[in-house]
């Protein structure tokens, strides 16, 4: 692959201008193809086969014209009355009044808008409606007082009161931004008035789209590592260039997906910021690369194809970890979760060709003009030491580091180590002083006690890693917007008025077409006269109300034919509260005895219970996939370096970091350690398994990186080095450790750090969980690439000594070969069989 990707790459330098044309031309085609067919992007967290779809079936096939409850665009208007006054004071209730005539007249979707005016006078017709209905049905005045006390719109106190309609709109995404603007229009007239109004619901919840600062930032930030990297601005922005480029790219072909499947409208979002870290970084891997054979001496089409062939080599297969990595969130088995990962893969793939392809077409352009001094003192070099060599063979340099037969003398062959890059990985260059680098005299620090370093890396990470017992997960919803929103307002409203179990419903579905009227549980009231159907209703209503954590249940409606209720039990507590989550899974418990008891059919929905089975399924699915990225890691790094403990130590550190990435993230975002966070909360749900794969990926990319280099010192240079003294007081595997991780610190270290501010630029968004992504994907690698690959790596590495590099023979022989190294390209091209330029 290494030859293909040295041809690959010198053409596209060669034929820069064709190059250039196709991608330009596929970013206008798949533009333009994009804005004519896509269909735009859902909001919905929805899976099949969990417990709430049976039940939201039974609700939309016996109740015809009822909206599935993720899919109802509903809003919730709340009014709070001044200080020292109440919803019925004439100036108060004329304030509602309109602002509620408001929302009327100006909401142009406007749909379901029964439960839509003045909630006081709305809530004396239902409370009359209710006690008549159900006193007339049989029941006591008392229970039927308690029922409609539970539904009221007017807090006990009456300072505050509810409303409510729904958008006429399939899906809550689909909410013009006008509509919005309308409703806020219409409560501000109320708070004019002195009341405090705010709304909330799926219908009112903010768009998920990428503000331009996060990109922006991240941009900046890594712009300025690239020039202290590079000392070149033409260099610094060529990464950026194919890296906005690919993203560019592939946002837009993800946009038109949605003319073909539905995606979520945070797919794109994840993409973008995997897309932009990524693509940046494969094209520093290379130039790097690059900037190393100018110094030996290559002319510039050779260079840019030996990077390409070598460093290319190693970014193919740090995006196919990380592609394979993404693509295995299909596991999971969650339709919404599958194309979030197949979307940011597609953006990975795109970085990968665009690094192999177009930007050794802009190096092709940037001429000259790209490492001029590095090229020069290779040129230098080169000739030096092709001088030194024709003057004992006769031979007479020419460029590109040929040679040709002088009249009177004999060939013997190309110069070799001194400027080819197979040359000593860790010895100076001509012209360059043996000074330490940063890299050098970290990784020696280490050598001096590395049984310290380890146990205060593993320390430091285990501790960091213990909050994360405590990780809570939840979808996004009114309780976990930020605090300044009007959502957030609106239920802490609800809460303080109605209690906090008001914003968390359970709907409860109960079809008694099979019920048993010889039922032991049924007995009772079937024996006094009562329809067998009716007394299932009543009992399962009952049993319902005797858990644990149950504020009251209620009889809301029955089918026409009288084969099927639906019962509201109202919780003690919020939707984002463990104690609703435990209620959930106790009232399912309860209603598989109901039914082997009784014969009927029961469900649980909601939104409460629908984001719930999410997360549970979620939750499910993690050690699955942390099973499988850990399992590809250690098999992937067996074949690449030959070796039984390098993969072992690097899955051991991937999951140290991430462990301690999903720590932080619990203490600055869930628990709101110092107040930094002005909004703590739960955690999105899907963040845990997302951040799993992206780690993993970018995790292995330092890796190979790293130890490519090690192993190239290691293969090639070290057990010479210690025979010829070169090594010094090192021994072979200390030597390959101490010099390959020179070589690579330097570009690992920019390339994190230019992963850490793309992500962490994301806490500049407004949405809470982009917030937590771009924290947490920071932090893991932050964690990954300077505690794990750049301290804990090289610290066991010097422990276990020549152990390290142990491989069993009979293993060596069965497993593939992948040269990320570009070995056999470097031979090839130094015996000749690659035609030079």
């Amino acid at each position: 692959m290494a030859t293909f990707l040295f041809h690959l790459g010198r053409w596209s330098y060669l034929h820069r201008r064709f190059v250039l044309a196709v991608w330009v031309g596929i970013l206008v085609v798949v533009g333009g193809a994009s804005a004519a067919v896509q269909k735009g992007y859902n909001d919905l967290f929805s899976i099949d086969g969990v417990p709430s779809q049976h039940a939201t079936q039974m609700l939309l096939d016996k109740f015809p014209g009822t909206k599935n409850p993720m899919m109802d665009a509903g809003v919730t208007l709340v009014y709070k009355a001044p200080e020292g006054r109440t919803l019925t004071d004439p100036e108060v209730s004329a304030a509602v009044d309109a602002s509620v005539q408001a929302v009327r007249d100006n909401v142009r979707d406007l749909g379901a808008a029964e439960s839509l005016g003045n909630p006081v006078a709305l809530n004396d017709a239902q409370t009359r409606m209710l006690i008549e209905q159900e006193t007339q049905s049989g029941l006591s005045r008392e229970v039927a007082e308690e029922d409609a006390a539970n539904v009221a719109l007017v807090s006990a106190d009456g300072t505050t009161g509810t409303t409510s309609f729904s958008f006429d709109v399939d899906l809550p995404a689909d909410v013009t931004t006008e509509d919005k603007e309308a409703v806020n229009a219409a409560l501000d007239i109320a708070r004019d008035a002195g009341l405090q109004a705010e709304a909330g619901g799926a219908g009112f919840g903010d768009p998920i789209r990428i503000e331009p600062i996060s990109e922006l930032i991240g941009v900046v930030v890594a712009f300025i590592v690239l020039v202290i990297t590079f000392g070149s601005l033409l260099a610094a922005g060529l990464p950026l260039v194919t890296a906005v480029i690919g993203v560019a790219l592939g946002a837009l072909g993800i946009t038109g997906a949605t003319a073909f499947v539905q995606l979520n409208n945070i797919t794109p979002v994840l993409g973008i910021m995997i897309g932009l870290a990524v693509g940046i970084d494969y094209a520093l891997f290379i130039m790097s690369r690059y900037r190393d054979e100018l110094r030996h001496g290559r002319s510039r089409p050779d260079a840019v194809g030996l990077s390409t062939g070598t460093a290319g080599s190693a970014v193919v297969f740090a995006g196919f970890t990380v592609i394979v990595a993404l693509v295995g969130l299909a596991l999971a088995n969650i339709e919404f979760l599958t194309y979030m990962g197949l979307a940011a893969a597609a953006i990975v793939l795109i970085a990968v060709l665009v690094a192999l392809t177009l930007l050794p077409a802009l190096l092709g352009f940037g001429g000259d003009r790209v490492f001029r001094r590095d090229a020069a003192a290779g040129a230098v070099a080169a000739s030096a030491a092709a001088s030194a060599a024709g003057s004992v063979t006769g031979a007479v340099p020419v460029p590109g580091g040929r040679h040709r037969k002088q009249e009177s003398g004999t060939v013997t062959g190309n110069v070799t180590g001194t400027v080819g890059s197979s040359g000593d990985p860790g010895r100076p260059r001509a012209g360059e002083t043996a000074a330490p680098t940063l890299g050098t005299r970290w990784v020696t620090l280490v050598h001096r006690a590395p049984g310290l370093f380890v146990v205060l890396v593993v320390v430091v990470l285990v501790l960091l890693t213990l909050p994360a017992r405590g990780l809570h997960l939840t979808l996004p919803s009114d309780m976990t917007s930020p605090e300044s929103t009007t959502q957030r307002r609106s239920a802490e409203l609800i809460e303080d008025g109605f209690g906090p179990g008001r914003n968390s419903p359970l709907l409860v579905l109960v079809d008694a077409s099979g019920v048993r009227a010889d039922s032991e549980s049924l007995k009772p009231l079937v024996s006094s006269g009562v329809d067998p159907a009716q007394a299932a209703f009543v009992t399962v209503k009952d049993r319902l109300s005797n858990n644990v954590g149950v504020k009251h249940s209620q009889l809301i409606a029955t089918s026409e034919d009288g084969t099927t209720a639906q019962i509201l039990v109202t919780p003690t507590t919020g939707p984002t509260d463990e104690q609703t989550v435990q209620l959930i899974g106790q009232l399912r418990s309860e209603q598989t005895r109901i039914e082997d008891e009784t014969g009927v059919d029961t469900g649980l929905t909601g939104f409460t219970p629908i984001q719930q089975d999410v997360t549970d399924r979620l939750e499910g699915a993690m050690p699955v996939y942390l099973a499988l990225v850990v399992g590809l890691a250690l098999i992937l790094l067996l074949m690449v370096f030959r070796s039984l403990l390098v993969p072992v130590v690097a899955a051991a550190g991937f999951l140290l970091s991430i462990g301690a990435a999903f720590g932080v993230t619990v203490l600055f975002w869930q628990e709101g350690l110092w107040g930094l966070i002005d909004s703590p909360g739960p955690l999105i749900s899907f963040m845990p398994i997302f951040l799993i794969g992206v780690t993993f990926g970018l995790a292995m990319d330092y890796e190979v990186f790293i130890l490519s280099r090690m192993r190239e010192r290691w293969t090639k240079h070290s057990h010479r080095a210690v025979a010829t003294g070169e090594a010094g007081r090192f021994n072979a595997v200390e030597d390959s450790v101490v010099r390959g991780f020179s070589l690579g610190a330097r570009v690992v270290t920019a390339a994190a750090l230019i992963m850490i501010a793309v992500f962490v630029s994301f806490i500049a968004q407004p949405l809470p969980f982009i917030k937590v992504f771009g924290f947490a994907l920071g932090a893991g690698v932050l964690f990954d690439a300077f505690l794990i690959r750049m301290t804990l790596v090289p610290a066991l590495m010097f422990i276990t000594g020549r152990a390290t590099w142990y491989m069993p023979k009979w293993l060596d022989r069965v497993l593939p070969t992948f040269d990320v190294e570009g070995e056999k390209l470097e031979k090839a091209y130094e015996s000749g069989k690659i035609s030079r330029m």
